[in-house]
């Protein structure tokens, strides 16, 4: 009598095993870039034969072209679930939001990302579909067009020119940072480049509604720091008497 295999476990097994081969495809094209990586390294690398991997993937470009696949809609699922779950509101602050993960997600990968790039300046066959950058960059596309639709930006700022100094601007900050990184200075602060960010799009994006909400949020912080500060007179007044 023959058993059963469960579809559902057979599945699973095989998605576990091209995430396997796509983890390590990953780490062997990083080492060594497209050319110089080899299957036969990648099977090696994800415990796997080198016939297992063409039973996925008919040729080593097919095999990039799906790591960069996975690559960048992960990123895009992740900002999505950042910004779903941030309790920063107004536009200014979920930029911050935005910017610190970007710049963050930047550094940590940029091994990854310097070599996708370096396959699209070289217009190689197994460059990043610009559908999937599109995808990734909906996420500020959609957050500038909600600053819009609230009045905190204003009607006329053109969405591209924006987009194009809110990732270009800190994908550079980043290669900075990453540069610096070493045994004696681990980390760079990335706070003060989100914050310029920020201070630049409230700048030259924001409206006069936005700047008297900024305004008012000071004049509310003072006002609490005086209220605060007459309390502790008043005790002090009472001690005393």
């Amino acid at each position: 009598m023959t058993t059963a295999v469960n579809p559902e476990t057979q599945r699973a097994k095989l998605e576990r095993k091209e995430r396997a081969i796509l983890d390590a495809a990953r780490s062997v094209f990083i080492e060594h870039g497209f050319d110089g990586a080899r299957v036969s390294d990648i099977a090696r690398r994800a415990s796997i034969g080198e016939g297992t991997i063409y039973s996925y993937y008919q040729s080593k470009a097919e095999l990039m072209l799906a790591v960069l696949q996975q690559f960048w809609d992960g990123l895009t699922l992740e900002a999505q679930a950042v910004m779903a779950t941030s309790r920063a509101e107004g536009f200014f602050d979920r930029l911050r939001t935005l910017a610190q993960y970007h710049l963050n997600t930047v550094i940590v990968n940029a091994d990854f990302i310097n070599l996708t790039f370096a396959l699209r300046r070289n217009n190689s066959e197994v460059s990043v579909s610009r559908d999937h950058l599109r995808h990734y960059v909906a996420v500020f596309d959609e957050l500038f067009r909600q600053g819009q639709d609230r009045g905190e930006l204003k009607e006329d700022a053109i969405l591209w020119q924006a987009r194009d100094i809110f990732y270009g601007s800190l994908e550079y900050s980043a290669r900075s940072i990453e540069m610096t990184i070493n045994k004696e200075h681990k980390a760079r602060e990335q706070e003060p480049v989100v914050e310029q960010m920020v201070a630049l799009f409230r700048a030259h994006y924001g409206t006069n509604q936005s700047a008297a909400a900024t305004d008012r949020t000071g004049l509310e912080r003072l006002s609490s720091q005086i209220e605060q500060l007459t309390r502790k007179v008043d005790a002090l007044s009472e001690r005393l008497s």
